[in-house]
Order: structure tokens, then sequence, then C-alpha cells
């Protein structure tokens, strides 16, 4: 199919192999040749790239959000290290599902918050389940103290040792 992409160019989309965008300058590659069409600014390039993007329902890669695919043994690995940080097994299946559906940042945060985590609640039976503290993304929170490493007391300004 023809396509109008400029003033001066119309482009046989169904032979480009691949768009690419260089400030005002969208280059069309077709087969081994490339065909330049000049845009008076960045712009302009940008909005004919996004109504081709749009009429041909293509996948744009700057923006698709899909990160690099990890194999599935790594994000396996990844949920094998949580857990064991974690250490409160309750709703294995379910903590996988919702571990596997992060992000892979969201992955990284959550295996360095763990740690944190077990280590300021030391008492099992009050820490959260590890799907809720998942799903709340609760590697982001700010942790309280320990109160017994902390000694509060400060000695009025009216006592003295003296005696």
């Amino acid at each position: 199919m023809k396509y109008r992409v400029s003033d001066t160019d119309v482009i046989n989309m169904d032979k480009v192999d691949f768009v690419e965008v260089d400030g005002s300058v969208i280059k069309f590659h077709i087969g081994s040749n490339v065909h330049q069409s000049i845009y008076n600014n960045e712009m302009e390039s940008q909005c004919v790239l996004n109504n081709i993007i749009s009429h041909f329902k293509v996948n744009d890669l700057r923006f698709s959000g899909n990160e690099l695919e990890i194999p599935s043994d790594r994000k396996e690995a990844g949920f094998n290290m949580f857990w064991n940080l974690y250490d409160k097994r309750v709703d294995k299946p379910h903590t996988r599902t919702t571990f596997m559906n992060l992000t892979i940042k969201e992955m990284g945060l959550a295996v360095k918050g763990v740690k944190a985590y077990v280590e300021s609640t030391p008492d099992k039976k009050y820490r959260k389940n590890p799907r809720t503290w998942l799903n709340a993304k609760s590697w982001g929170n700010e942790l309280g103290e320990d109160k017994k490493k902390v000694n509060r007391y400060v000695k009025p300004d009216y006592i003295t040792d003296e005696r």
C-alpha cells in the first residue's frame, strides 16, 4: 500500500523493512536502499511517524514497555531467592504468580528489600504474608527501628551523680 509521508514523498509501505527516525529525518529502509524524508522540525517527523504507527498498527519498539525477556529459569531463581530470604512459608503458588508478574526492576527491588524487612520483623507471626508484601510493594516502605537497640532515656539536667 502506498502512503504519502510528506508533500513530495510517497512510500510503498509493503516493501519497507523498518523505519528509523533521526531528528527531523525519517529513514525508510527498503531492501538495501534507504529513502529519507526530511521535515521542518523534529516534532513534525515524530507526528508523521506516530501516524504511520497508528495507521499500520505497527509495534513501536521504543515505547512498547516490554523489557527484554529474561528466561523463566532466571525469574524462577529470583523467586527462589526471595522465597528463601522471606522465611515465612505461606501460599507459595500464589506468591510465585504474583512475583512473576512484577517487572524486572520490581523483582530486583523486592529481593533487595526483603532482607531489611525480615530483620525488622524477627517474629514470623507479626510478619506479612509474602504475597501481601509483594502486592503492597512494601519494599518501598520505611521500616521502623528496633526499639531494643535505641536508648530513648535522656538524663535530666537536675540529676547529678554526686551523692
